[in-house]
């Protein structure tokens, strides 16, 4: 096993603060940061070993293989603790070094180079961690693959990435859920998945229907939120939430008047 190796803060702040300037970098094929920093001023080795050696897949044909690589990529780093896994100095390496050529294709700076002000926007989120926050770890290109499997595992299932699976199913339902405060709570997170799991034929057999489902689904959930504290519900009151409100959901498909209301 092999240690893993870590940026320095210096080099983060720096590499963070320049990133206009170092923006046509990011169209390169190659690595580009030992250019612009020394060895000894740049990496940090770290006792966290690698469980196993992470080969990621790339992108192809549409198939962005994030279920894949999100359930590789957290077995091979399965013992990082919660703290270790906010370290923006390990997925800034990770993001400019280890896996250059992943980000480069999964998340790639030259869709956005006619708006250099979009740009640095988007390598700040995608190749940076702009704070500890689970939230910018889930921008992040890398860390975001980590978190993902790591708050979706379930050690108590046949398969503990079942329910990563539905996670990062599409998309949308990435989104619906991490994109919103709900999506940090395991219980409603794990409540939710579940929910999707369960009825799969009336909410993942995909169509705009469903994405709107799916949609209503979370407002209903997020605003909930609002009057309640969410992190007190079980998995199992999160599902019997989401239960009446599909009811409800499906009723004013088929009822026109509850439509045009």
């Amino acid at each position: 096993m092999s240690a893993i190796v870590i940026f320095k803060s210096s080099l983060v702040n720096a590499l963070r603060s320049s990133i206009r300037v170092n923006l046509d970098k990011y169209l390169r094929d190659e690595s580009w940061v030992a250019e612009v920093s020394t060895l000894s001023a740049r990496d940090m080795q770290t006792a966290v070993e690698l469980a196993e050696p992470i080969l990621l897949e790339f992108p192809e044909n549409g198939n962005l293989k994030d279920t894949e690589n999100a359930i590789r990529f957290h077995k091979a780093l399965r013992h990082l603790t919660p703290l270790q896994a906010r370290d923006p100095r390990l997925w800034t390496r990770m993001s400019h070094v280890d896996f250059w050529q992943y980000m480069r294709l999964r998340w790639p700076a030259n869709k956005h180079m006619k708006n250099r002000d979009k740009a640095v926007r988007f390598v700040e989120s995608r190749y940076f961690v702009a704070q500890s926050q689970t939230r910018s770890l889930l921008r992040n290109g890398m860390a975001r693959l980590w978190w993902t499997a790591q708050l979706s595992y379930d050690s108590q299932r046949e398969n503990p990435y079942e329910l990563t699976t539905i996670l990062l199913s599409t998309l949308d339902i990435t989104q619906q859920i991490l994109e919103r405060g709900m999506g940090r709570a395991e219980n409603v997170l794990k409540g939710f998945l579940e929910f999707l799991l369960r009825n799969s034929n009336t909410l993942l057999t995909g169509g705009n229907t469903n994405r709107d489902r799916i949609r209503r689904l979370a407002i209903h959930l997020n605003m909930y939120g609002g009057i309640s504290v969410l992190d007190c519900l079980s998995q199992s009151e999160v599902m019997a939430l989401l239960d009446t409100e599909l009811t409800r959901i499906l009723h004013t498909e088929t009822s026109p008047s509850l439509k045009a209301e």
